[in-house]
């Protein structure tokens, strides 16, 4: 439905909406970015040759240049790629799991044993010579030993934009030392210093003081999402100069340079950033409280969302002793855990839905008034995923995607991470068979090759 019909019960919030001769603009672009089909893909022109093996951070880099129009073809050996069988509690559909299943977006299949086969070797440097993009997840020098490394693909195509994803890189002593290791989320996480800052606090007693894994696969996304936009940069340079590179991977770098910050602490402080619990040391209040029906978090973190949120707690006799934010992140973490104990006398009084609702009311007469100070209380009950899928929000924006595979029957997806009015991202279709596309790119690529 449009958000711009009468019978909608949805608002453009933005301040395009309002009148002004620009408003049929503006509509005519928010419509474009509900409907993105039948746009042509900004990479329709592209062929890539995703070669990665039990390791989805290939997988998902591949997975973004399909959306976006790219012709992905899954390079995959007879048993089919060790992912497929990666699945929560071991369940799988006709056996194959559900995380490849999502990441199965217009992609097509081609049965080659790299490994084990030299003429399935001269069928992928064939490939590869037509390729725009080839991603690959073996241990470093291993598609180099066989023949179809950069080194020699480069030479017969060189504007080839080759990706290869390790956990150390190509090079550096920790790189060989670990060549022979495969790849994992967990050990991404946990080599990167992800773990080490997640948790309670480390004086807590065991279990309670070990670090924790990022409940999703934050490794593997990371280093596919840092993958998948080096190799649209050097395409971008590949369109202006007829020049492709090598692209070097390495998933401690990726996941290490999201939380860089830690490294800067430790620089700073002399010694390394802790596990804090519920505390943060650079916004506070900036967690999660009780509430009287579950949990919800809050950010307060300039001094005058703080003082603003006393005011909806009515504990402005807070404020004298937290008044600037070093007085609400110090040191001295028991101070810091005295705040956090007093909010929460005040959020279990009521429901996630009630406090959200408050700071709302504040926020909107604040800024209507000079006499509030401007701040900015964020609260927001903390949702289940079960509720989370029942907000109407995703449906506005047609956040999933009901989509239907001959073999493995209809389910959801994501779709349309990003909003686009030209070149939306698209899922034009699932498939997961091995060997599905076979004569058809052989058709298509290797005739007379």
């Amino acid at each position: 439905m449009s958000l711009f019909t009468k019978k909608s019960k949805e608002k453009v919030y933005t301040r395009y909406s309002s009148g002004g001769a620009n408003v049929s603009v503006w509509k005519e672009t928010v419509e474009k970015l509900q409907t993105p089909e039948g746009r042509p893909g900004v990479l329709d022109d592209i062929m890539v040759l995703d070669a990665s093996a039990g390791n989805f951070s290939g997988i998902i880099a591949a997975s973004f240049f399909a959306e976006f129009g790219a012709e992905v073809i899954k390079i995959e050996p007879a048993e089919g790629d060790p992912c497929r069988k990666m699945t929560p509690y071991g369940r799988n559909v006709k056996g194959v799991g559900i995380p490849f299943m999502m990441e199965a977006r217009n992609k097509r299949y081609m049965t080659l044993d790299l490994e084990n086969t030299p003429k399935d070797r001269e069928a992928f440097a064939a490939l590869a010579g037509k390729a725009a993009v080839v991603i690959e997840t073996f241990p470093a020098g291993r598609m180099d030993s066989w023949g179809i490394g950069y080194r020699q693909l480069s030479e017969t195509n060189p504007g080839l934009v080759y990706i290869a994803i390790t956990p150390y890189g190509q090079y550096t002593k920790k790189a060989r030392e670990f060549v022979n290791v495969p790849d994992t989320d967990i050990t991404t996480q946990t080599g990167s210093g992800l773990s080490a800052q997640i948790g309670d606090f480390q004086t807590e007693p065991e279990p309670y003081s070990w670090p924790l894994k990022a409940g999703m696969w934050m490794g593997w996304y990371v280093t596919g999402i840092s993958a998948a936009l080096g190799g649209t940069l050097a395409l971008l340079h590949r369109q202006s100069t007829g020049e492709g590179q090598m692209i070097d991977v390495a998933g401690m770098d990726a996941y290490s340079s999201m939380t860089g910050f830690p490294a800067s602490i430790g620089y700073t402080w002399d010694k390394p950033r802790p596990r804090i619990g519920v505390l943060d040391f650079i916004l506070y209040p900036y967690s999660h409280w009780k509430c009287k029906d579950g949990l919800v978090a809050i950010a307060a973190p300039r001094d005058h969302d703080f003082r603003a949120l006393l005011k909806i707690l009515h504990r402005w006799d807070l404020e004298d002793d937290f008044k600037f934010t070093p007085d609400r992140i110090p040191d001295i973490i028991e101070q810091a855990m005295t705040l956090h104990r007093e909010i929460e006398k005040e959020t279990v009084k009521y429901t996630a839905e009630e406090l959200t609702t408050k700071a709302l009311t504040y926020a909107f007469k604040a800024a209507r008034s000079k006499w509030r100070g401007g701040g900015v209380p964020i609260v927001m009950g903390v949702m289940t995923p079960e509720q989370t899928i029942k907000n109407r929000q995703w449906q506005v924006r047609k956040s999933f995607k009901e989509v239907e595979d001959a073999s493995v029957g209809t389910f959801v997806v994501t779709s349309g991470f990003v909003k686009m009015s030209k070149s939306p991202p698209q899922i034009k279709w699932v498939s997961c068979d091995i060997g599905k596309d076979d004569e058809y790119i052989k058709t298509k690529y290797l005739q007379g090759a």
